[in-house]
């Protein structure tokens, strides 16, 4: 082979007698015998924005199918438990099991805590002095109860794959991260992203990330109360929930103690048919005004349907956002150590 790759030489021997035939080919072929320097071989520009003829958008596109279809496999792959499956404990005390299988109890001494993996979607913290069981675990619901002591949970999965029953009721998460404690009949839940559902005999409440709410079996969930409040706004609240009936002045300290970010907790209350109610519908709409002024007579006349439209118009987290709690879909040791 020579620099401009023409062959120079035949395919068989060239001692042997020149074959009258092939010299006939070769000369009437010679015409368009390739050289270089007469007919240099063009080759089409590559377009600036294209791969291989492949406009950029396809490849783009296509890049973004398959990030798509990665990211459902992935989701469904991390979704998914085989039913009655053991949850993996990552880490507990010396001589503790390494897995949690359904119908189990970890128990633990005080001082002592574990990690447990939620499947996988999520982790679960127990702390000292806890008892909790896994009652029964599927791909789509997992079952579990707590007795006695806390957990820091944190799930990233569709709403009400984890549910927790308590003495007080039950806890169900809706794709978030959240404490929960339980002190004898008393039940209390801080919820760090995300919401969660508290539910019993007597009703149930939707608490938002930065709030807290408290539970037992007499009554009713507690009203959700955000975790800055002004101190005594919390004691307030509580008290007028326990006792309505004396609710003298407990009013007019809920609503002089209320911020624009507290309106969730007096429409609530409101909701409830607390004495008084038309003062915390008074204060509530000087702190955030409702979308139309006809929604505060709604209000006053017992219309549920205007309440929840003045509660709609309050800046609170989506009930179920995975691309903005994308933060709970990541391990633990991806974090700064804020879960306890």
């Amino acid at each position: 082979m020579t620099m401009n790759d023409r062959v120079d030489e035949y395919l068989w021997d060239p001692a042997a007698p020149p074959d009258r035939q092939v010299l006939a080919i070769e000369s009437s072929l010679s015409a368009a015998r390739f050289d270089p320097e007469r007919r240099p071989l063009q080759l089409p520009e590559r377009r600036a924005g294209s791969a291989a003829g492949w406009p950029l958008w396809r490849s783009l596109a296509a890049a973004a199918a398959l990030i798509l279809v990665a990211g459902a496999g992935y989701a469904a792959w991390r979704w998914s438990w085989p039913d009655n499956r053991p949850w993996f404990v990552a880490a507990a005390p010396a001589g503790s099991p390494a897995r949690l299988p359904v119908g189990s109890r970890l128990d633990l001494s005080a001082g002592e805590t574990a990690l447990v993996d939620v499947a996988r979607i999520g982790t679960m913290r127990v702390s000292g002095g806890s008892s909790v069981t896994l009652r029964a675990t599927a791909s789509n619901r997992h079952l579990l109860s707590l007795d006695r002591g806390s957990v820091h949970v944190r799930v990233w999965a569709p709403p009400f794959s984890v549910v927790f029953q308590t003495p007080a009721g039950e806890v169900r998460d809706v794709g978030c991260e959240f404490q929960l404690e339980v002190d004898g009949s008393e039940v209390r839940v801080r919820v760090v992203s995300g919401w969660v559902q508290l539910d019993n005999l007597q009703g149930e409440i939707l608490v938002p990330a930065g709030a807290s709410s408290e539970m037992i079996t007499s009554r009713r969930p507690g009203v959700p109360v955000f975790d800055d409040a002004v101190p005594g706004f919390r004691e307030a609240v509580r008290r007028l929930e326990a006792a309505p009936g004396d609710a003298a002045g407990v009013v007019d300290r809920v609503a002089a103690l209320a911020r624009p970010r507290d309106v969730l907790t007096l429409l609530h209350l409101v909701n409830r048919g607390v004495p008084a109610r038309h003062r915390l519908v008074e204060q509530a709409a000087e702190l955030w005004p409702p979308p139309n002024l006809a929604i505060i007579n709604r209000v006053l006349q017992g219309d549920d349907r205007a309440l929840w439209e003045w509660r709609d118009s309050l800046p609170l987290p989506p009930v179920k956002g995975w691309w903005r709690n994308w933060r709970d879909a990541l391990p633990l040791w991806l974090l700064d150590g804020n879960a306890q």
